[in-house]
């Protein structure tokens, strides 16, 4: 694994083909441990183009991505930082919330979604909102999401 380190950030997964490769060829190479030196070499500089590409394509991705929703200015809260919060949730949690408000599925279906209880579903809904509501009252309140006692 150290040999294809050098080359990709998985080099469990190059030696693993090349492993297999090995075992599928009949007849056996003359010499494995030479064959299996530069076929793990292929594999892992194979691996390490494929990451490559992954990455460009996810960065062009990430920079092309549409807002997941526009808000109205007047409101106090750019898209950008609802976004944030909604990436401070779990990912269940945010699942849940997405699917209910954007995706406009019922409690049941979202349930079924996750696998989860209806009640758990619901609890988890009302909490992240919850959550939600005071990221953005300590973000548009000046006392910092402390409500007045008036």
């Amino acid at each position: 694994m150290l040999y294809a380190r050098q080359w990709c950030n998985a080099p469990e997964d190059a030696l693993q083909e090349a492993l297999i490769d090995l075992a599928r060829l009949d007849p056996a190479p003359a010499n494995p441990a030479a064959w299996l030196f530069t076929t793990v070499r292929r594999k892992a500089i194979n691996l390490s183009r494929s990451e490559n590409r992954r990455q460009k394509h996810q960065q062009q991705a990430s920079e092309d991505k549409p807002a997941w929703f526009e808000l109205d200015p007047i409101a106090g809260i750019q898209s950008e930082e609802l976004e944030i919060y909604l990436q401070q949730l779990g990912p269940v949690d945010r699942e849940i919330v997405v699917a209910r408000i954007w995706g406009e599925l019922t409690f049941e279906q979202i349930a079924e979604l996750v696998n989860r209880p209806l009640s758990v579903v619901y609890r988890h809904y009302r909490q992240s909102l919850t959550f939600l509501g005071q990221q953005i009252d300590g973000k548009t309140n000046p006392d910092n999401g402390k409500r007045s006692t008036h």
